[in-house]
């Protein structure tokens, strides 16, 4: 349904000639148990069926229960973790957004879709049942994707209208709910996370990412933690971690040449991070992926 590339872009399989698909997420058949940081053009509305799990985007952790909604605009770097080993399941549906502004020039692009892209009220919102219009709008978002699974004759035609409407009721509720101030994702801090995972295999250090976006060492932790809720130092690690999983299931590479690919100093060293991050050593992890 989608897969991630280097520069941790989520690419999205779905028609072009109608840009938009449903696809069910079950955080604990991730490799790591969560979703690591990405991010996508597509924007995206997101359904709790089960489980409870944390989403962190612009700064901020959403806890979302069974029941509740989450929508991220366009190019918003997120993760989602589960609360606890229960895991949790959730349905998401991504849609390009060219399918919201009708043709390029077009009165909907300029007054309905443009000036919401970049509004800090639009960037990220969270939907709960308890509250009546959240849970209306919730009630719109599952008939939605009700039409999308279902297919029906002239789903296409029903789809886009419905979507239509969700949209509309969702630029009405950024203008009238009271929502959570949010902090905007800095360039410098999407820079630096560009920067580590374009080169991860090589020794990276704050010097080097202070110099690339012309900021301190001291501010370019600072800037890192707002954005992503987690120090430079640990993303480094994780990062590494989530390339060595596909070279550990697909590829017969021994432990050292894993460890050099992935910018790890030692096997040893890779073998103690891995156990620590994954809960088994690597050599484990790939015997199980054989063996499913």
């Amino acid at each position: 349904m989608f897969y991630v590339d280097e520069n941790q872009q989520a690419k999205f399989i779905m028609p072009y000639e109608f840009p938009l698909a449903v696809h069910e997420t079950f955080l604990k058949d991730k490799p790591r148990g969560f979703n690591d940081w990405h991010w996508h053009e597509e924007i995206q509305f997101s359904y709790i069926l089960e489980g409870e799990m944390i989403m962190t985007c612009m700064g901020h952790d959403f806890l979302l229960r069974p029941g509740d909604g989450i929508f991220l605009n366009s190019n918003c770097s997120h993760m989602s973790r589960p609360v606890n080993p229960e895991s949790a399941r959730y349905l998401s549906l991504n849609i390009k957004p060219s399918l919201l502004t009708l043709f390029h020039g077009s009165v909907v692009e300029q007054k309905y879709f443009l000036p919401y892209a970049n509004s800090p009220k639009m960037q990220v919102i969270a939907f709960s049942p308890e509250i009546p219009e959240e849970a209306f709008f919730l009630e719109a978002v599952l008939y939605l994707f009700r039409l999308i699974q279902e297919k029906g004759f002239g789903y296409e035609l029903e789809v886009y209208a419905q979507l239509l409407h969700v949209w509309k009721t969702l630029l009405i509720i950024s203008e009238t709910h009271s929502v959570q101030p949010l902090k905007l994702e800095r360039e410098e801090a999407h820079a630096m996370l560009m920067y580590i995972h374009q080169h991860f295999t090589e020794n990276i250090t704050i010097e080097d990412l202070s110099k690339h976006v012309h900021l301190s060492k001291g501010e370019c932790s600072r800037v890192f933690q707002a954005a992503y809720g987690t120090s430079i130092t640990t993303h480094i690690i994780d990062y590494r971690i989530s390339q060595s999983i596909p070279l550990l299931s697909g590829t017969n590479l021994s432990m050292t040449q894993i460890a050099e690919q992935c910018g790890f100093n030692s096997s040893s060293y890779f073998t103690k991070v891995f156990r620590e991050k994954v809960g088994m050593p690597p050599l484990q992890y790939r015997k199980e992926q054989i063996e499913k």
